[in-house]
């Protein structure tokens, strides 16, 4: 079968009524001929030469002399404490993205893996756009492109899903390693990416002069868990979920009341070490009521001094319990959309499993997985 025309084609199944991914026909998973082309290996080479060039982006995007970009990661999230933001500890969770996209990567190369497999040719495309995406936003981020940043993160999550729609209208009957190697990287980095892309809408209207409100924030997980469940519930993803409960995790530690996060005593080192960051010199300008959007007034003699931190974190941000609610509430959403969507998994492969085979077939022979724009 060719690859669907669009990222998210309606597939469906002549199969009695049962039309979810997992009830696909192994017929439909053959490729042409049976075996891989010049062009697949072309493709999968080309795939491989784009991770590496993003990987080589990122170790040049976090290096300490941070040659690709202007400033890290690190030292923008620390300078713009908004509320969707989680704990630095939680971005570790990218060590484990790539790890389980370089599974797919090396996967689809293999001769007797994934190289003549449908899943494989169908996903290329978009991955490797995943991948130049990756560093594209690096890239724009830590040179402070916010705006043209927040674009192409938008992009980049729209490839993602785009990548896990044509793995699961090609690898419906498929074992769950050979599924797990295709997809569980890109599952892990839709779930991160939809929570930073509203992270970076936040980051964008502070730079903006604007500290989004708690409230406003709230707002935007909101979307992000009502994804993560959704998601959940209709591909059964568990990695898409565990991924989604770790960030939501990392933005409750950051609004503990032992947190450092709207602090001076995190934001004054950082604007330290990163000259010429623009909300570091600028002033706020809000009004007394309102959340500040700068640090130049900050007194942070305290704590650029290089002694012991003061007892005192200079917090300039309240901590939002109304944030922890949402987030428990998203935690608790997720893990039953989990639930819903593995116990509905089953019994619709149960009642698959158990249905005649003549209810399979059809006037013009075997089941047919069909793609409609």
């Amino acid at each position: 079968p060719h690859p669907p025309r669009t990222c998210f084609a309606a597939t469906r199944m002549r199969s009695g009524g049962y039309s979810k991914w997992w009830a696909a026909p192994a017929a439909d998973r053959v490729g042409p001929g049976g075996g891989s082309t010049r062009l697949d290996a072309v493709q999968a080479v080309g795939v491989l030469a784009v991770f590496a060039l993003s990987m080589v982006g990122n170790v040049l995007a976090t290096s300490a002399d941070h040659r690709l970009v202007k400033y890290s990661n690190t030292a923008i999230a620390n300078t713009h404490p908004v509320y969707g933001l989680p704990a630095g500890y939680a971005f570790a969770i990218w060590g484990l993205i790539y790890l389980l996209e370089a599974v797919f990567v090396l996967y689809q190369l293999l001769p007797m893996g994934g190289l003549s497999l449908p899943a494989a040719r169908a996903a290329r495309s978009p991955a490797a756009g995943v991948f130049m995406c990756n560093v594209g936003w690096l890239a724009l981020f830590g040179n402070e492109q916010y705006w043209a940043a927040l674009m192409v993160i938008l992009l980049y999550d729209y490839l993602l899903f785009c990548v896990l729609a044509r793995l699961d209208a090609h690898t419906a009957d498929a074992s769950l390693l050979r599924r797990f190697i295709l997809g569980a990287g890109f599952s892990a980095n839709a779930s991160w990416v939809t929570v930073a892309s509203v992270l970076q809408v936040q980051v964008n209207l502070l730079e903006e002069g604007w500290m989004p409100s708690p409230d406003f924030a709230i707002g935007l997980l909101v979307v992000a868990i009502a994804v993560a469940a959704a998601t959940t519930f209709t591909r059964a993803d568990v990695l898409y979920a565990l991924v989604a409960v770790w960030a939501l995790r990392g933005i409750i530690h950051n609004q503990r009341p032992d947190s450092t996060w709207g602090c001076a005593a995190l934001i004054c080192p950082s604007c330290h070490n990163a000259t010429g960051l623009a909300i570091c010199a600028r002033p706020s300008s809000a009004p007394p009521h309102a959340l500040p959007n700068g640090w130049a007034g900050l007194d942070c003699g305290p704590y650029t001094g290089g002694g012991p931190v003061p007892a005192d974190l200079g917090c300039v941000l309240p901590k939002s319990q109304a944030v922890i609610g949402w987030c428990y509430a998203g935690i608790a959403a997720t893990a039953v959309a989990l639930v819903a969507g593995l116990v509905y998994a089953t019994a619709l492969h149960s009642a698959a499993a158990a249905q005649p085979r003549t209810g399979l077939l059809n006037t013009r022979g075997p089941a047919r997985l069909e793609i409609s724009p």
